[in-house]
């Protein structure tokens, strides 16, 4: 299995490379083009959310429907942006929650 990719700011980077993660520190403008190159490498890949805001919509869409890699978007360390509730959209979606 490939190992696992982090998109991220420096501080976040820091805590998944002492976790064995291999992180990538970016700009925001650079945000979608490193997204594609490490789509190509094949293993998991996490991108924060305030990196994911500035991925193109309908890349990122297209790249957590495809689900090959897995990706997710997760919070940063500081919490400073959150990924949508993906959860409560469901529930929402279901007609569990209004």
């Amino acid at each position: 299995m490939a190992q696992p990719i982090l998109i991220g700011d420096r501080l976040t980077a820091a805590g998944f490379r002492l976790a064995g993660v291999r992180a990538l520190v970016t700009e925001p403008a650079d945000a979608g083009p490193v997204l594609r190159e490490v789509l190509e490498m094949g293993g998991p890949v996490m991108i924060t959310a305030a990196l994911a805001a500035h991925v193109p919509a309908a890349q990122l869409e297209k790249a957590l429907l495809a689900a090959d890699p897995p990706v997710a978007v997760i919070p940063d360390i500081a919490r400073a942006a959150e990924p949508a509730d993906m959860g409560a959209a469901v529930r929402r979606a279901l007609g569990v929650e209004a």
